[in-house]
């Protein structure tokens, strides 16, 4: 089984995590997101990309990725601080359709771990969209459903089913 290298993203990786997060959400979320929103995705690439390397932090990046033997960014994790000091989110954890039931989805959310309690946070939270077949793997890894809360996208709510780990 091959050994997949996680990695913290750098400031060189904005425009690949920018072209990843476009495939991923038009992968994931067909059917579930509004389509025009989809679309738009890859028309705000650029911009996105942009705003990311303007923004970009080293000294609070949480922001952590696996490429392929072929540089290609297959996988991302981005954890953020909240206001209550005792509970991280996980705001993202996305992987390539093709990547998936292979362990990565699971090495990934590991490092979540592993991260969060070095920052010595006592729980992790992520928010997971109804609909999306991923709320199963949050179950499966140990979640508890602890509510559900609003997702705006322009025009559209949807709502996340929210799940919390203690650590």
């Amino acid at each position: 089984m091959k050994e997949w290298n996680i990695s913290k993203s750098t400031i060189n990786d904005c425009k690949g995590i920018a072209e990843f997060i476009t495939i991923v959400w038009n992968e994931t979320y067909k059917g579930i997101v509004n389509d025009k929103f989809l679309e738009g995705l890859k028309e705000s690439e650029k911009q996105r990309w942009l705003n990311a390397e303007k923004n970009f932090d080293e000294n609070n990046n949480m922001q952590y990725i696996i490429k392929n033997d072929d540089g290609k960014i297959i996988g991302f994790l981005k954890l953020n601080r909240t206001d209550d000091n005792k509970t991280i989110e996980m705001q993202s954890l996305y992987l390539l359709k093709d990547y998936q039931k292979k362990g990565i989805g699971r090495k990934l959310f590991e490092k979540a771990f592993e991260e969060a309690r070095k920052l010595r946070y006592k729980k992790m939270k992520i928010g997971c969209l109804e609909g999306n077949p991923s709320n199963g793997f949050y179950l499966k890894m140990g979640g508890k459903l602890i509510g559900r809360r609003k997702f705006e996208l322009p025009n559209e709510t949807l709502y996340e089913n929210v799940y919390e780990y203690q650590l």
